[in-house]
């Protein structure tokens, strides 16, 4: 398995380098929308780093719905188009389709057929333009606090193949399944479709620490249980700062990826 942390800038990147990590996770939305100058800064700056953000988080913003009576996907797919073209500038493989505040349904519209024919059609066409760029989508279920629609692993791999794009797959988070009370041993039912993974500790959404190895130790088994070898990020808040924190999440995935 690979290992990264999600950051915000390359000030961060930077120290997850040195770290050991094999990759940063990015915002998808924040990498998006900058500007063309501040692109290519970013680029120069991963280029001189000689580290990538392989993943990228946060796949659209709350202003873009794809779900209910309003749902456009007009401004939604050049948005994307440009985060896609950006990406295979910079190393990027995946990006995960979290992204809430985008895809619940609103409030009033009740219609879940509907939502997700609306979501496979979103994914289907998104999943034409990650894959003239090289990368993936990684349809990521979400707590139910957080999201109306996709919550469990199960429901990610559904709509996968409903979308049944190369393209197209789905992620497992141990956060949400934890908050889900899903059990992880479904994951290996999933192998086939699953690209890429996020964790962090239930408690206070934290950087996973050894004192909670057990916690994790049946996402891990079942990982390995369905031959995973691709990435798991560090998706959380940390609280003892990084070079810390990022250190001892390190050294226990990779503890428990053996």
């Amino acid at each position: 398995m690979k290992f990264g942390i999600c950051v915000g800038n390359l000030e961060e990147a930077a120290v997850v380098k040195q770290l050991g990590y094999d990759y940063f996770e990015f915002p998808f939305t924040k990498f998006a929308d900058m500007s063309d100058e501040d692109f290519e800064a970013f680029k120069k700056g991963v280029q001189e780093l000689d580290f990538y953000p392989e993943a990228m988080n946060l796949m659209l913003p709350g202003r873009f719905q794809v779900t209910g009576d309003q749902a456009d996907l007009g401004p939604v797919l050049p948005f994307v188009e440009r985060g896609f073209a950006r990406g295979a500038q910079v190393g990027l493989k995946t990006v995960v389709f979290g992204s809430g505040g985008a895809r619940n349904l609103p409030e009033g519209f009740t219609n879940y057929k509907k939502a997700y024919q609306q979501i496979e059609d979103y994914l289907r066409l998104a999943g034409e333009i990650a894959a003239k760029y090289g990368a993936t989508i990684s349809i990521e279920p979400l707590r139910f606090e957080e999201s109306n629609i996709i919550n469990l692993v199960s429901e990610g791999a559904y709509m996968a193949a409903r979308v049944n794009h190369p393209a197209v797959r789905c992620l497992a988070d141990y956060y949400h399944i934890v908050s889900n009370k899903e059990d992880p041993e479904s994951i290996p039912g999933f192998a086939h479709r699953l690209e890429h993974c996020h964790i962090a500790r239930l408690e206070g959404r934290a950087y996973p620490l050894p004192e909670d190895e057990q916690s994790y130790q049946p996402f891990f088994d079942a990982l390995k249980k369905a031959g995973y070898t691709k990435r798991v990020s560090v998706e959380g808040t940390c609280y003892n700062g990084m070079e810390k924190d990022g250190a001892a999440s390190l050294a226990l995935m990779k503890a428990l990826a053996k």
